[in-house]
């Protein structure tokens, strides 16, 4: 087994050289064929299978997370992009304490997935984009560190908008910056609009950003920081919302005000909130029918590691689905709960069904995924969430007698080829022996053949990929992180065509 620095490097050049093939058309690749099985490569040498050729490739500099920030900031005034960082830029480049928070001229908002283009060629990979508001676009990039992912969101607005209130556009935000350093920031007037609106409607601020908002309250003097306060919230509201911001008790004294917004708005521009309200319900919808979630089904034998990749899979990723994820058993169990889960720690002590008994129990288990897709797992992947499945329902053609199923081969082809399929299907692979040394459940010619039969199931519509479980768990979850970014990557192209642009 190779170091985890050279297993590091190994997956980094993987990367790299994707990037190199489709540089030129980056829509070119895009997983459409549901049977191609995308192989990361192994970090290990003695196979000799043409899986190894990333060894050949040239190494790039190792990513981290100043390098990526010093590099964004380069691309982005290279391009003449005019931005600037909102609040909390004082320990940049070196370290990103929240969300990089940014506003962008819109004028220049096709200039950004060229960017975006060019740091996925140094490593960085953005793989997210939530749209939490009309003008306003979470990005999350990815990148392997000393064999770990490391994650950075990005948050580009194009206006200010809060509950109802467009408080600020880019352009005004934008016409006030000043220089610091290598990037630009926000003036004071702006950072402490910014902080306090999106601080007040959190309801919450960390002890960093609560001192900030004293330090700008003191910066500004009272009467104009309430004149900025008078702006988000009503009258009564404003001269509270800056001594608040004096004592240091933002977080208990304005808990309750998101409330506040809508009032403000509603009292003070109702036409506009109108629009509001019909350009955000086009957002919802469009999330409904394009989900920024994505559903992910871990396959595999006993003993691959499939539980540690999962969890070290929500470990990676979680910052790029606001944190929320959900985890199922080889169905939802949404119309009924059972053992029939592929929990099974003896999977093949108990004898299978008869065979129309076990049609019977397979029609239940395929009624249960799909209720279970549509009342709970497409609204968790409209809402953004990491949806995992330790086996799917596929699995019962590979090992029927774990689910005691006796009936025919045809009808069990017939239902999987009818059930909701996963986005992207991880078939995790490693060595008989290797398996059988980690879970000794099955005969190693039970194993073998297993092994075989997961890599010959075909899919109608989801993505397949293989990846090798046989090189160290820290290379496998990086390799399966990796594979989930890069689907999602691919994913998001053809949703930011407006954004596009070569820069030259």
């Amino acid at each position: 087994m190779l170091p985890d620095m050279l297993a590091d490097r190994i997956v980094s050049a993987w990367f790299h050289s994707s990037v190199r093939r489709n540089q030129t058309n980056p829509e070119s690749d895009s997983l459409t064929n549901s049977n191609h099985a995308i192989h990361p490569p192994r970090t290990e040498t003695g196979r000799g299978d043409g899986k190894t050729t990333a060894l050949e490739s040239r190494f790039e500099p190792a990513c981290s997370l100043p390098n990526f920030l010093r590099t964004l900031f380069r691309r982005l005034e290279e391009s003449e992009v005019r931005y600037c960082v909102l609040h909390s830029w004082d320990l940049l480049p070196e370290e990103l304490p929240n969300d990089l928070d940014l506003a962008v001229h819109p004028q220049d908002k096709h200039k950004l997935f060229s960017i975006f283009e060019l740091l996925r060629q140094q490593g960085y990979v953005c793989f997210q984009c939530l749209n939490h508001s009309k003008n306003g676009h979470f990005f999350v990039f990815s990148w392997a560190e000393r064999s770990k992912v490391k994650t950075a969101p990005v948050d580009i607005v194009f206006d200010h908008r809060r509950s109802g209130l467009v408080l600020s556009t880019s352009e005004k935000m934008v016409a006030e910056r000043e220089r610091h350093g290598d990037f630009w920031i926000s003036s004071a007037k702006t950072e402490f609009a910014y902080l306090l609106a999106k601080k007040a409607w959190k309801g919450r601020a960390s002890p960093s950003q609560s001192l900030r908002l004293r330090q700008l309250v003191e910066r500004l003097g009272p009467a104009e920081a309430e004149k900025i306060a008078g702006e988000i919230f009503p009258r009564k509201w404003r001269k509270r919302a800056v001594e608040a911001c004096l004592n240091g008790s933002i977080a208990a004294d304005l808990v309750h005000a998101r409330a506040k917004f809508w009032r403000t708005a509603w009292s003070r521009r109702p036409l506009q909130l109108i629009g509001y309200l019909a350009a955000d319900m086009k957002r919802v919808i469009q999330r409904w029918i394009h989900p920024t979630g994505i559903l992910v089904a871990i396959l595999g034998p006993d003993g691959v590691g499939k539980s540690t990749v999962i969890s070290g899979l929500v470990n990676a990723l979680n910052l790029g689905f606001w944190g929320r994820h959900r985890l199922f058993h080889w169905r939802p169990q949404t119309l009924f709960r059972g053992r029939d889960t592929g929990i099974n720690t003896t999977p093949h002590a108990k004898t299978p069904r008869g065979m129309f008994l076990s049609m019977a129990y397979l029609t239940a288990f395929f009624l249960d995924h799909w209720f279970g897709y549509l009342f709970v797992v497409r609204p968790s992947l409209s809402r953004s969430n990491l949806v995992l499945f330790d086996r799917y329902f596929h699995d019962v053609l590979v090992d029927p007698r774990r689910y005691r199923y006796g009936g025919p081969k045809w009808f069990a082809l017939f239902l999987s080829y009818l059930v909701p399929e996963p986005d992207l299907v991880v078939l995790l692979d490693a060595d008989q022996q290797l398996i059988f040394s980690r879970k000794a459940e099955l005969p190693p010619d039970e194993i073998e053949r297993q092994r075989q039969t997961y890599q010959r199931l075909r899919f109608n519509r989801a993505q397949r990929v293989l990846i090798h479980a046989d090189v160290g768990i820290a290379s496998t979850i990086v390799s399966t992180s990796s594979a989930v970014t890069e689907f999602m990557r691919r994913r998001l192209i053809p949703r930011m065509r407006e954004w596009r642009m070569v820069v030259n």
